[in-house]
């Protein structure tokens, strides 16, 4: 079997490359022992078969297995470094507070129902004791990371200012439009010339001075009809489905009324898929605003760029706490290629 190696200068960790049982599972051309240690955390073992089965769980082909196994054991051991850190200091979590959550995950992904709960354990191959120290880890590892969290006050005017200059990009704003329709509908397969005729003459009185919010209110059997055809919402470009209606409500300018056109109305298919329904509509919209494209200013996204910041800070500090925990050890890591 093919091989490739990874390896930090460690004092903790001890990667074992021992065989326990011969117990085996196909991934490709290759077999992969399911028991082989992987790795070693004092007198914790990560085995081929606890990786193997995480990447089941999200459903990954035999490829991204194979890929992205060193990613799992490189989370896996850092996950076990924390909870040896945590284990150094003298910190333990109380019983109670495991139980609290093991009996809330209970309700709230199963519904309460111990069976299926015993049942889905099972599947995973998990006794109920396994998965509450799984939940004991997963609180042991999420404090950790939460303890090595900067705060707010790390983070500078400056700093915030600076990330928006750079990455202007990302705080874009697309032109939009409110629209206000005016639709004629088939309702018993009229042709399109009895539809025109009747947007034409609305038209018309709107030219001789009728209110198109009036003209909206009166006519046409568009689902917006009750609020004088008015879509209620600043809309982009791609998030108009229709071609015909898109193409026409952009060439508006603020205020400006179009004159009647036929749009093919769409419909879902039994597949999920939206396509033409073989049935035609006319319109008539009027620009009720339009915004140009633009960005958002600082103000508007200031805490979203905070929180980004602050997640770039948490990223590269937990990274070199784990760095130094590594320091003195020795790991090695055996991938199937």
């Amino acid at each position: 079997m093919g091989t490739k190696f990874k390896t930090y200068s460690l004092n903790k960790i001890i990667f074992l490359a021992g065989i326990f049982g011969f117990q085996f599972i196909s991934v490709g051309a290759e077999l992969i022992e399911l028991n082989r240690v992987v790795a070693k955390v004092n007198d914790r073992v990560v085995t081929w078969g606890e990786i193997e089965n995480a990447m089941t769980l999200l459903n990954f082909t035999d490829n991204e297995k194979i890929d992205r196994a060193n990613d799992f054991v490189d989370g896996k051991i850092d996950r076990l470094l924390s909870i040896t850190a945590f284990s150094e200091k003298g910190m333990k979590i109380p019983t109670s507070y495991i139980e609290q959550e093991y009996n809330k995950r209970l309700i709230s992904e199963f519904n309460g129902d111990r069976r299926l709960f015993r049942d889905t354990l099972r599947s995973k191959g998990l006794s109920q004791l396994e998965y509450r120290k799984e939940i004991e880890e997963e609180i042991i590892y999420s404090h950790m990371l939460s303890t090595r969290r900067r705060l707010k006050e790390d983070i500078s005017p400056e700093k915030v200012e600076l990330y928006y200059k750079k990455n202007i990009n990302k705080f874009k704003t697309e032109e939009k439009i409110q629209l206000g329709e005016i639709a004629f509908s088939q309702i018993a397969g009229e042709p399109e010339t009895v539809l025109l005729q009747q947007a034409h003459k609305v038209i018309k009185d709107i030219k001789d001075g009728k209110n198109f919010k009036d003209a909206a209110l009166k006519n046409g059997q568009s689902p917006f009809r009750e609020k004088s055809g008015d879509w209620g919402v600043m809309v982009s470009e791609r998030e108009i489905r229709s071609h015909e209606i898109r193409k026409q409500a952009f060439s508006l300018k603020k205020g400006e009324i179009s004159k009647p056109f036929i749009v093919n109305i769409l419909e879902r298919k039994p597949d999920g898929s939206v396509g033409n329904s073989g049935k035609i509509a006319v319109y008539i919209l009027k620009a009720l605003d339009r915004t140009l494209a633009g960005h958002k200013p600082l103000d508007e996204v200031r805490t979203q760029i905070e929180r980004e910041l602050a997640s770039e800070i948490e990223a590269k500090s937990h990274r070199q706490w784990l760095n130094r925990l590594k320091r003195d050890a020795y790991v090695r890591v055996t991938l199937p290629k």
